[in-house]
């Protein structure tokens, strides 16, 4: 009997890293394999140790810049912490301002990624991706808005998603319709993809079906 109850309470501790790591295993979600990279918006406190002067919050702006002490303007959208971390270390060494410094890169707050539902869903507004995720599948994404309202046209949902060129400008809009229907259940043509991929930006609108 005691042996059983030790094996559950095993259970029960070990159960959050059995979820989180069928999270990270979703097939449903597209994530970074080499783990989140700064993105404009986000906020970061950045700090030498034991040099109280360097520590500063600052946003990554619209050029994906942060302004260090003493090195200013620092281009960090695209890294990790742990890379820009080393970037600050280099530019420190390399203008002589600090021989062995121990820099620190932590973000206050990631900058919101969202999608807009709109229609027959039964929480309409913005879905804020979580920050690691870079793409969800479209079921995914309507089951965390709360799902289809009853009278939703489930094999005729509208995806509008805007495309732009490298410098940020509007350069395409597209809105493509998605089965929801025959992706959640499998029933799909030969030959069609599994999955519709969701990204931040993206619209989902469900229309009404007709009674």
């Amino acid at each position: 009997m005691i042996k059983w109850v030790l094996f559950l309470n095993c259970v029960f501790i070990l159960n959050p890293l059995v979820g989180q790591n069928k999270y990270n295993d979703d097939p449903s979600i597209i994530k970074d394999p080499t783990g989140y990279k700064l993105r404009i918006g986000d906020s970061l406190r950045i700090a030498v140790r034991g040099e109280t002067e360097t520590a500063v919050d600052a946003i990554i702006d619209s050029e994906g810049k942060v302004r260090v002490v003493y090195l200013g303007e620092l281009k960090v959208s695209g890294m990790n912490s742990k890379q820009v971390e080393k970037l600050i270390v280099n530019e420190y060494q390399k203008n002589l301002i600090y021989q062995n410094p121990i820099v620190s890169i932590l973000i206050t707050k990631y900058s919101d990624r969202v999608v807009f539902l709109s229609g027959s869903v039964n929480r309409k507004g913005p879905y804020i991706f979580p920050p690691e995720v870079e793409a969800m599948n479209i079921v995914e994404v309507i089951a965390r808005a709360g799902g289809f309202t009853d009278i939703a046209r489930k094999n005729k949902v509208f995806v509008t998603r805007t495309f732009y060129d490298v410098s940020g400008q509007v350069k395409d809009t597209k809105t493509y319709e998605v089965n929801v229907e025959a992706l959640s259940t499998g029933n799909l043509l030969l030959g069609s993809a599994s999955r519709f991929w969701i990204y931040p930006g993206d619209r989902i609108e469900v229309p009404e079906r007709l009674i």
